[in-house]
């Protein structure tokens, strides 16, 4: 199983700036290692944008043993037969 280029070329030490060229498989590959542009940056954080207060109040527990619920295994209910009118029904 190959591993992707990408991941490769992760554990490689790469200057800006650089080309680099090797041989695979008979075939000359070329790399060039350019810097990334200011707008492809990502931004700066800002600690102003930061929400530090909830947007929500959640209620809290009504006791402290919490809600208990029981339940047991069981067949389900038979399900509804409607009730068809006479004038309804076909020949």
């Amino acid at each position: 199983m190959g591993i992707p280029l990408a991941e490769a070329l992760a554990q490689v030490e790469l200057e800006v700036g650089r080309t680099y060229r090797c041989e695979v498989k008979g075939r000359v590959v070329e790399l060039r290692v350019l810097p990334i542009p200011p707008e492809l940056r990502p931004a700066p954080l800002v600690e102003d944008d930061i929400m530090l207060d909830p947007w929500v109040e959640l209620p809290g527990p009504e006791s402290s043993a919490g809600n208990v619920v029981l339940s047991r295994l069981d067949k389900p209910d038979p399900p509804d037969i409607p009730d068809i009118p006479q004038e309804e029904e076909g020949p």
